[in-house]
């Protein structure tokens, strides 16, 4: 048993798998760790994760090079998922709260299927009275409206974004500002962060931590793991983490779970 984290920000891990099975035995990993909640990226369950065996070599001096190859994903028919019937398996099989997202492939996700079904998935997964529900900022204001009220008082709501790297901190600052009224918490993720454009996101992430509005702030890329490392320093709400233990996590600007917890521990943050 590990004790909840000491600090107000909450710890969420993203549940990898494409499978409830495997979303589900990675929920039970998450909760003994400590994590508070975790993300169901239900969009995972639309395609197959086929793994390609790397690539052997030897150098010019006789030494053994491994190169790694990147997976095969293949689109799976949307009919193939039961989606009430796969929503009750997930709530019947994690303790924890959820945090329920389901992005389109244009929002960097893997679902495939019209807009017009992925509404009509986050629908179901508010109807299952889900406790998080991510909503992109940039949706559809008429879909979002109609999603927005069917959460009501009842389910919260992660505001999301998935934008490239800043330019600068205030851009970052302003647009958390004027999105402030869009969720329960806004979510920024950077891609293709640099050390300099992940200085913007964490300078950004300390400008807004005495503001009322909940955030989690991040980038994909080198740098991009700051504002999570260092998030209860920067009053941040919410850190995502994973399972994960790949030696490129920090290059990608992600972090494992129990790597976080360290890091906490050892910078007295929790």
């Amino acid at each position: 048993w590990v004790a909840p984290s000491m600090t107000d920000t909450q710890i969420c891990v993203t549940l990898r798998g494409h499978t409830v099975a495997d979303m589900v035995r990675d929920a039970s990993r998450a909760t003994a760790a400590g994590a508070d909640l975790v993300e169901v990226r239900f969009d995972n369950l639309y395609v197959n994760r086929i793994e390609v065996e790397p690539i052997i070599s030897t150098d010019e001096k006789g030494e053994e090079k491994v190169e790694k190859q990147p997976p095969i994903i293949e689109n799976r028919p949307i009919e193939d998922i039961d989606t009430n019937s796969a929503i009750d398996a997930l709530k019947d099989g994690i303790q924890i709260p959820v945090i329920f997202t389901c992005r389109a492939k244009d929002q960097g996700g893997f679902f495939h299927g019209s807009e017009a079904q992925r509404i009509t998935v986050l629908e179901s997964a508010i109807d299952s009275a889900v406790s998080w529900v991510d909503l992109e900022i940039n949706m559809a204001s008429k879909h979002r409206k109609k999603l927005v009220k069917a959460c009501g008082e009842d389910v919260k709501i992660i505001a999301s974004s998935h934008d490239p790297a800043p330019s600068s901190m205030d851009e970052v600052v302003d647009f958390v500002n004027s999105n402030s009224d869009s969720g329960t918490l806004v979510k920024c993720c950077y891609r293709n962060v640099d050390h300099s454009t992940s200085l913007h996101v964490f300078e950004a992430a300390h400008a807004l931590s005495e503001s009322e509005v909940s955030i989690a702030l991040m980038g994909v890329g080198q740098g991009g793991d700051w504002t999570r490392l260092h998030a209860p320093l920067l009053n941040q709400s919410l850190v995502y983490t994973t399972l994960e233990r790949d030696y490129s996590l920090f290059q990608r600007g992600m972090v494992n779970i129990n790597d976080l917890r360290t890091a906490w521990r050892l910078l007295e943050y929790e």
